[in-house]
């Protein structure tokens, strides 16, 4: 018993289709871990600068903190809302840190690319070869790209987890758009 040709044609086609978005499906997930889940971190050295990228967050904030205080850095950094203030900060650390020097920015734009350029004015003013990074592991690879287009140092970044499978979804979501707005749109510094 032979298949009719057009019963033939419609099953291959289907099979073609679903091969084509399983193979999608797998590519993307394995770039989302890459990208997202398995960034390229390293283990923090002797650097310049201790900068928190994405405002006060409070496990980016203990990072940068925690590291400062292990001698990493003879300056923190700190990235900020437009309506934060730097002097609450700069108190609470010159009693935790007295040796560390704490300065705060306010990046425009108020995005990782706003946070490049600062890094680059403030490694030219400081004269920094070497930076250590504190991002979310989500931001990571962006963090990287982002920054390398602006500043010639060298970036070591150390990363925090999101809490919860709700918060990894959402920042997943995030960034591949962040990170096709990065690639895409704005391939600059």
């Amino acid at each position: 018993m032979s298949v009719p040709p057009m019963r033939f044609l419609k099953s291959t086609r289907v099979r073609i289709v679903v091969a084509v978005v399983f193979v999608l499906l797998v590519a993307f997930c394995v770039m989302t871990a890459i990208l997202f889940v398995y960034p390229d971190l390293n283990p923090p050295e002797r650097s310049d600068a201790i900068v928190v990228l994405g405002g006060h967050g409070s496990p980016a904030f203990e990072k940068g903190v925690a590291l400062a205080k292990q001698g990493y850095a003879p300056q923190l950094v700190l990235s900020l809302q437009n309506w934060q203030s730097c002097g609450p900060y700069q108190a609470y650390l010159a009693v935790h840190l007295s040796k560390v020097k704490v300065n705060c920015f306010k990046s425009n734009p108020q995005t990782t690319q706003g946070e490049a350029r600062a890094i680059e004015t403030f490694a030219k003013h400081y004269h920094w070869s070497r930076i250590i990074v504190v991002v979310p592991t989500t931001q990571a690879s962006r963090a990287r790209l982002r920054i390398g287009r602006c500043y010639s140092g060298q970036v070591l970044e150390v990363a925090f987890s999101p809490q919860g499978i709700g918060e990894w979804l959402k920042q997943f979501a995030y960034e591949w758009g962040a990170m096709f707005k990065a690639v895409v749109l704005q391939p600059s510094c």
